[in-house]
């Protein structure tokens, strides 16, 4: 008996030692009205993806998704380092300002992490970003509205 539960626990241990785990990657900080022109031309906004894991983690195919139905697609080669960041930028139009939800969804449909509703009417340096980075309880409370670090 002994040896059967070495034995599987060893095939466990071969088999969880590959990629990561979906649960390493969280949406970090959210930059809904960046300080700017609002014209929409000089003026974006951003979200900066963290890696919490201790490997790499491939993210091609990877999705953003809105609760206003926005989508954006992590393209190709997309490739987040051991404690890393990767930010992507939109217009500032792809976002509202008020009660946005986003989600991270990989390429099997699975939902890997999700914000609260967050808002941002003040056209200033302040972002929702998890404090500490990769903070993930669950909760309102892993949020906080600070300066914007994008990718720090």
């Amino acid at each position: 008996m002994k040896t059967l539960l070495k034995v599987l626990l060893a095939v466990f241990l071969v088999a969880s030692s590959g990629a990561p785990a979906l649960g390493s990657i969280v949406i970090n900080e959210v930059e809904l009205n960046s300080p700017g022109d609002e014209d929409f031309t000089r003026t974006y906004a951003w979200i900066e993806l963290y890696n919490s894991g201790s490997a790499s983690l491939d993210i091609s195919g990877w999705k953003i998704v809105s609760s206003e139905n926005a989508t954006a697609v992590i393209p190709d080669g997309t490739v987040i380092p051991a404690i890393g960041y990767y930010g992507l930028t939109k217009t500032l139009d792809w976002l509202p300002h008020e009660n946005v939800v986003l989600v991270l969804v990989s390429p099997n449909g699975t939902e890997v992490d999700r914000t609260p509703a967050l808002s941002d009417t003040e056209d200033n340096e302040l972002s929702w970003t998890r404090d500490p980075d990769g903070r993930d309880t669950d909760s309102i409370d892993d949020w906080k509205f600070l300066v914007s670090s994008n990718g720090f």
